[in-house]
């Protein structure tokens, strides 16, 4: 079974792998069916590939949320008018109500601890405008990782019941036995990946 190391050494060299990697697939399907492009967060936004992209297309403002200041060097060059690095757990930080025409959540909501999920979740649904877009994946019940303390793992039932508010745009569930991690850790995974918008 792959171990998992919750540290910020661990977390900055996964960023430094990571850094200059073209934006993730499931966020470009994401963007073709995201009409708006005022405000966007990205949630675990590790390398800030994601959160640059968005900036590159237009987004008047993004804002990348992570628990770690594992990108800061790459940050402190971004626009300052138009980005902000915020650095927060997924449980303290405050989601403004109805502020985000997208919200990017790569490989980040597992990380989001059990006995908050619910409200955490909530209010990142709450988080987005009418129309507004979120992607990401949730890790599912035969993932490597299952029994990590501080992750949260579902059924699929219980990932499809998560979206139940929103419009369910894609969703696939991936399993992988024979894979790896970015750091080159053999890992068993176990993903649904999704895309929904609030109406």
């Amino acid at each position: 079974m792959a171990k998992f190391a919750d540290n910020f050494e661990g977390w900055y060299k996964y960023a430094e792998r990571a850094a200059g990697k073209p934006p993730r697939p499931l966020l470009l399907e994401a963007l073709a069916l995201t009409p708006g492009r005022d405000s966007a967060l990205d949630i675990g936004a590790g390398a800030l590939n994601d959160a640059i992209h968005l900036l590159d297309i237009g987004f008047r403002h993004v804002t990348a949320l992570d628990g770690e200041p594992i990108a800061q060097e790459i940050a402190d060059t971004l626009p300052a008018d138009r980005f902000d690095y915020l650095i927060a757990s997924f449980e303290e930080f405050a989601f403004p109500r109805g502020a985000y025409d997208l919200l990017n959540a790569q490989y980040a909501l597992p990380f989001i601890r059990p006995d908050v999920f619910d409200r955490v979740f909530a209010a990142i649904l709450a988080s987005l405008k009418p129309g507004g877009v979120l992607t990401g994946q949730f890790f599912g019940d035969r993932d490597d990782w299952v029994g990590t303390p501080n992750m949260t793992f579902q059924r699929l039932d219980e990932a499809k019941a998560l979206l139940s508010p929103l419009t369910v745009l894609s969703f696939r569930e991936e399993e992988d036995p024979n894979s790896q991690t970015l750091n080159g850790t053999a890992k068993h995974w176990h993903l649904y990946h999704f895309i929904a918008r609030k109406d």
